[in-house]
């Protein structure tokens, strides 16, 4: 499925029932953010839903390139950059697996996610995790490395942390959250002074960092959203 510039709700069959989905463009993304409202019904961030995550500060999307670093851990880079059309930048939301069972938690797809909750962000072009280590730095800022991980485990859990004031229960749509990695305790973030150039020229570094401030704040944007 492409995204376009409509938005289409539809009736799809979900594990024997029936759900809806909602897919926003880039164009409709603008369009709620210019009249400041989202459709009745989908101001939430729900568990299976596939999004695009905007950096705020820089207007950025968070995205893997399918470069590798050359240093650190050597897995594939993340970085963010200002295409929204590309569908390098699609994540998936996955809930963590229950740490006493390791089992996948019981969330039926299109369920609000609270806030406080650990989460899995799954590329969709390569399915690699969003991933972090404390053992390698960012090659350029000298951050602790964010990196694309084709395997899974612990270093794929992010906290969803609600950045708003008054901040609701549940992660809300186009409302600011930081992602708090829960292995290291730092924050994902884009630094917008921190940009490579050839071959991947204009992007920047995505890094964990210790504040959860400007640099670090996230909105979830374009994509497939159920309910």
């Amino acid at each position: 499925m492409r995204l376009t510039a409509a938005t289409a709700v539809v009736v799809v069959a979900i594990a024997g029932c029936c759900g809806s989905m909602l897919l926003v463009s880039a164009a409709q993304a603008d369009a709620a953010a210019a009249a400041g409202g989202i459709e009745d019904g989908w101001e939430y961030v729900t568990s299976g839903s596939t999004l695009k995550l905007s950096h705020t500060k820089s207007n950025t999307r968070l995205t893997m390139p399918q470069v590798g670093y050359g240093t650190g851990s050597q897995q594939q880079a993340v970085t963010t950059q200002s295409d929204a059309s590309q569908t390098k930048a699609l994540w998936a939301i996955e809930l963590a697996p229950d740490s006493e069972s390791a089992s996948e938690p019981e969330a039926a797809r299109g369920s609000r996610i609270p806030c406080g909750s650990r989460i899995r962000l799954v590329n969709s072009d390569t399915s690699h995790s969003l991933h972090s280590h404390g053992n390698h730095k960012s090659p350029m800022s000298g951050n602790q490395e964010v990196s694309g991980y084709e395997g899974r485990d612990a270093g794929d859990f992010w906290t969803v942390e609600c950045a708003a004031k008054g901040a609701a229960e549940f992660w809300l749509r186009e409302a600011p959250v930081y992602f708090k990695h829960v292995d290291t305790g730092r924050y994902l973030q884009s630094l917008p002074n921190k940009k490579y150039r050839q071959p991947i020229s204009g992007h920047q570094e995505v890094s964990a960092g210790k504040k959860a401030d400007a640099n670090a704040q996230w909105m979830a944007l374009e994509g497939f959203y159920f309910r």
